[in-house]
């Protein structure tokens, strides 16, 4: 497994390739709908081997564990409790394929929302869910992971609960992705801004943004972020925009089009780029064609000082006016 320091060592002399969309790729190998995908994974590990593999022959330098729903909530709903045990064995079939690729691959437990909203949107207790949350933690740990990947998130007190579970059980890499609306806020409210400021704060050692736009709607996130942001940037943008064709969701972006795209990632600032929605081992091997000659951009580390709430940030540059604090009379 690696430390923070040798994946901030890999960060410095290239952009990662991140893994491409998983799910899409378990119903194109049989899938059914209406199963839980983690339960039907560990049915089928030569499909997950599969899966992992031909990404890792695209390019990819991360993989993701199939844990998106792996939390003890989402796993609940299908009668099943032994959430360590589902995590620690697709973890282990992840380390497999990354320790048998021939050439430095990353595993990242991937950790999706749990399905519930903590207080004050939902009734789900802070302390409550980060104790929750360890198990699904504790399962990838065991399996072997390098870093987490905790994505797709919409909630910032979530991401924190996520974040600060994974803090008390191991020094490992986190990732963190959140995906922002046509709006540029997550569904709960929070600006990019404040989401960076408030996670980089709590310890975290990449943040972006995944799912829910094509890289041309990504694309002035990560350039936005970039002046402020003193960790690395991850972007993992879908397909393009997805559209409804005879019931069936659809995303429009072929994969040469996709690759297009990794000059004007690398030009913005990211240090890790995969693919969501709608990807598959094509996008990614277009995109790490493509990326291959771009060398990544270090953070700017601009003198600021930054507040943010659940849903803005307010951010003071060097040599600015004086901000006044408080209630005025």
């Amino acid at each position: 497994m690696k430390s923070v320091s040798e994946i901030n060592e890999l960060l410095s002399k290239k952009i990662l390739i991140l893994d491409g969309a998983t799910g899409t790729q378990l119903q194109m190998r049989g899938m059914p709908a209406g199963v839980c995908p983690e339960l039907w994974t560990l049915e089928h590990p030569d499909v997950q081997e599969a899966i992992h593999n031909a990404y890792i022959s695209s390019g990819s330098d991360v993989i993701y564990t199939p844990t998106f729903g792996g939390n003890y909530y989402k796993l609940q709903e299908y009668g099943c409790d032994d959430v360590e045990e589902v995590n620690r064995r697709l973890a282990s079939v992840s380390r497999k394929c990354a320790d048998n690729a021939g050439k430095t691959v990353l595993v990242a437990g991937n950790i999706g929302p749990c399905g519930k909203f903590i207080k004050p949107f939902g009734e789900l207790d802070f302390d409550q869910a980060v104790e929750m949350f360890k198990r699904q933690i504790k399962g990838l740990l065991d399996g072997g992971v390098d870093m987490f990947a905790v994505e797709t998130q919409i909630d910032i007190q979530e991401t924190r609960a996520w974040v600060i579970a994974i803090k008390e059980m191991c020094p490992n890499f986190i990732l963190t992705t959140m995906t922002f609306e046509p709006t540029v806020r997550t569904l709960n409210g929070t600006t990019p801004e404040a989401a960076l400021i408030t996670l980089q704060s709590l310890g975290v050692h990449a943040f972006g943004c995944n799912c829910s736009s094509g890289p041309a709607e990504m694309l002035p996130i990560i350039q936005r972020l970039k002046p402020i942001a003193h960790i690395p940037l991850v972007a993992k943008p879908n397909a393009g925009l997805p559209y409804i064709e005879d019931g069936r969701t659809k995303f429009p972006m072929g994969s040469v089009e996709f690759g297009t795209y990794a000059a004007k990632f690398a030009e913005a600032g990211v240090n890790f780029m995969g693919g969501c929605c709608g990807t598959s081992p094509d996008h990614i091997k277009e995109l790490a064609s493509n990326m291959a000659p771009c060398t990544p951009r270090p953070a700017d580390e601009a003198d600021y000082a930054a507040l943010s709430s659940a849903r803005e940030a307010v951010i003071t540059l060097a040599g600015s006016a004086v901000r006044i604090i408080g209630q005025g009379s």
